[in-house]
């Protein structure tokens, strides 16, 4: 079995911490990955995009399993 991915962020306009998977963020937030269409098997990996996170917006992989990987960054200053 695949592990389940997961990201943690703080939302500022909302004032309140996300918890979404690495697809979903991609695809709302496609213009940091322009080599991908987003179309049908043209999408960047919950890998690629966690490691995106990770070298782009300080986010830490902070559980790290077989099952689970959670990345996150609490900054309530974040801009994705």
């Amino acid at each position: 079995m695949a592990a389940k991915h997961f990201i943690i962020y703080y939302q500022r306009g909302a004032g309140t911490y996300v918890v979404t998977e690495p697809r979903p963020w991609a695809r709302e937030n496609q213009h940091h990955f322009p080599n991908f269409t987003f179309q049908l098997n043209n999408h960047p990996t919950p890998i690629e995009i966690e490691k995106w996170l990770i070298d782009n917006r300080n986010f830490q992989k902070v559980v790290n399993t077989a099952t689970i990987v959670v990345v996150h960054n609490l900054d309530p200053n974040l801009i994705l």
